[in-house]
């Protein structure tokens, strides 16, 4: 199994603190079934900038004392890139990178918004040979709102990251709700803990795995089987969205 989503590399941003918290939580990935992990740090143009040579130094240490700890699991470079109008610029300016430096790009949205801009940028990136994955939708209140936001940019060809957390609850019952939806559309095609941390927003995931498989295992399925594709930077022809299924009055009647 492959972990999309994590701020493992340590004193980059707010997710780990230290090696000794890194390893922690690479331990648990392990114990996990995870044997890829994607060291997706944040960075938000014009506020909070991954330094590049800093980012890889640590990454590269933090491989070191794996091997010396024997912790066979593979750090994935990557970033959690912010949505901005600047991101197609960026890019072409090889400022960020992308999933094991290879052609997909986790992009997270505004908590509270979806801006007007996202389907120019998401474009733009796509004629540059990007693929974009937008980060844990179900966070996103718009689109808890309104799940055809999503559902409009998969069609375009845009993938999207589940939260293993958000599967799980620990974001509240509204966002969970939001996840299982999701899940039953075929609108996630891979999955991350988003860890931050060894205590609350840890690197568990099989949970989330389970979840998947036993709500839409046609999905579970497809992600087992494009997980390492996607991390190669290749293709994949994701399934078909799955309409909500409508309650019935008498449904409502007979609860």
């Amino acid at each position: 199994m492959i972990d999309f989503h994590s701020h493992i590399i340590p004193n980059i941003d707010d997710g780990s603190k230290s090696f000794d918290m890194s390893l922690e939580m690479l331990k648990l990935s392990l114990s996990e079934g995870i044997r890829y992990i994607c060291a997706t740090s944040h960075y938000i143009p014009n506020e909070l900038f991954t330094d590049k040579e800093l980012y890889f130094q640590q990454l590269n240490s933090l491989n070191k004392l794996c091997k010396e700890e024997n912790i066979d699991i593979n750090i994935i470079p990557a970033l959690e890139l912010y949505m901005h109008p600047d991101l197609p610029k960026l890019y072409s300016e090889k400022k960020i990178w992308s999933i094991n430096n290879n052609a997909y790009v986790l992009i997270e949205l505004p908590m509270h918004q979806f801006p007007v801009y996202t389907e120019d940028v998401l474009y733009e990136l796509k004629l540059q040979g990007a693929k974009p994955i937008i980060a844990h939708p179900e966070r996103n209140f718009r689109i808890l709102e309104d799940i055809s936001l999503l559902a409009n940019l998969v069609q375009q060809g845009i993938l999207s990251q589940v939260n293993a957390g958000s599967l799980r609850g620990i974001y509240g019952k509204d966002i969970k709700s939001c996840a299982e939806k999701l899940v039953d559309m075929n609108l996630i095609h891979v999955v991350g803990s988003d860890a931050h941390d060894n205590k609350r927003r840890t690197t568990k995931i099989n949970d989330a795995y389970q979840i998947i498989k036993d709500r839409n295992s046609e999905l579970y399925n497809w992600i087992m089987d494009n997980e390492k594709n996607i991390i190669q930077g290749l293709d994949v022809d994701i399934l078909p969205i799955k309409q909500k299924k409508k309650r019935s009055i008498f449904s409502k009647l007979f609860k």
